[in-house]
């Protein structure tokens, strides 16, 4: 009898319980949470559905000569040799979201009238010098410059170093700076610019991607051949993270974890710096490097102007329909539909502010 009575209690205690709960999700008006869920309003239930880039997660990645963590599902393409390596990590889905990092590129011509007197002197040696004939002349050594001239420069290399003549470089078609910061990478001190650049470009896809791109351009040395300095640049700490744009404040932080993951083998190290120069040394030391360019790209993201992301961020939503709410108990954000906050009359979430349109979002919110 006495325990007839316990398992009735103990019954009745888990149905109270779990009633309790149940009163519970209607009274805060559904569960949240990234993964999914459902929230009460006056015209029934909608539907919390993650983003993406909240479902991503990384995996570890490695051959002969780096490792990192990628992100699930994506490809890894690398070529080149010594310090001429680059590597370009993608989504297969859409290409616009990507990490890309090369050591070094050379030569970039520093004038008009420097190309024309190296295409007249190989011409006279029947094509010696096509590699200074052929070069891209960046007409002001900056970092935006070179970003400008990006995609004539992945097409130069492809032609002039035979173990990146199959490579794809990413495109960067009408390349825009929105925001620019002093970068802290390891060529600063000898660039004439290095510069974290905010911006937006055209992708390979034909759609307007966003990103962070650092660079550094180094100059070579100065020599004049009637008047004209026929020398070169060098670019260093190459390294760039994009996504869609209006996304890439969600998929930032995954970017940069992955990109700041990759690590040189000791023995691919040793080689590049017993083959290379003294710049050459610096650069590669490539932990500390990409640490450097790491902390670029962060201090550069805490002291962007965010008043871009807020409109931008405000022009998306008019134009694909959305109001933008906040979980009050998670802290998520959330894209929800038009006219959520006329049918939801809860208190858990609520309107964003206009400094949270600066942050990422975990999803969208939708009936």
């Amino acid at each position: 009898m006495n325990k007839k009575k316990i398992i009735i209690g103990i019954i009745c205690f888990v149905l109270v319980f779990a009633t309790m709960g149940v009163v519970t999700v209607l009274l805060t008006g559904g569960q949240g949470g990234t993964g999914g869920g459902t929230i009460t309003t006056k015209d029934g239930k909608v539907k919390i559905v993650a983003n993406d880039v909240s479902k991503l997660s990384l995996e570890k990645y490695e051959n002969d000569v780096f490792s990192m963590k990628k992100p699930k599902g994506w490809t890894v393409e690398s070529a080149g040799v010594g310090i001429y390596y680059a590597i370009k990590v993608y989504n297969p889905k859409d290409t616009n979201e990507g990490i890309f990092l090369m050591l070094k590129m050379q030569p970039l011509l520093k004038s008009a009238a420097a190309k024309k007197h190296w295409q007249d002197y190989s011409a006279l040696s029947g094509g010696q010098y096509s590699l200074f004939a052929d070069a891209v002349v960046l007409d002001t050594p900056t970092t935006e410059t070179f970003y400008q001239k990006f995609n004539e420069i992945g097409s130069y290399m492809n032609k002039i170093e035979p173990t990146l003549s199959n490579f794809n470089f990413p495109t960067y078609s009408n390349f825009s700076k929105k925001d620019e910061q002093v970068s802290s990478a390891s060529m600063k001190n000898v660039a004439l610019d290095s510069k974290v650049l905010r911006a937006t470009f055209t992708g390979s896809n034909g759609k307007t991607g966003e990103g962070m791109f650092l660079a550094s351009i180094v100059n070579f040395g100065n020599q004049y051949l009637g008047g004209i300095d026929c020398t070169y640049y060098m670019v260093y700490d190459i390294m760039t993270i994009t996504a869609n744009e209006n996304e890439f404040i969600d998929y930032k932080d995954i970017l940069l974890e992955s990109i700041n993951s990759i690590e040189f083998s000791d023995s691919y190290v040793k080689k590049t710096i017993d083959d290379g120069n003294a710049q050459t040394k610096r650069s590669l030391e490539l932990s500390a490097s990409i640490q450097k360019s790491f902390d670029s790209y962060m201090s550069a993201w805490e002291n962007r102007n965010k008043t871009y992301d807020i409109m931008s961020q405000k022009q998306s939503d008019a134009t694909l329909g959305y109001e933008r709410v906040y979980d009050t108990e998670t802290g998520d954000i959330y894209k929800a539909y038009n006219g959520f906050t006329d049918d939801y009359d809860g208190e858990r979430y609520k309107s964003i502010t206009d400094n949270m349109y600066a942050e990422k979002t975990s999803g969208y919110i939708e009936k």
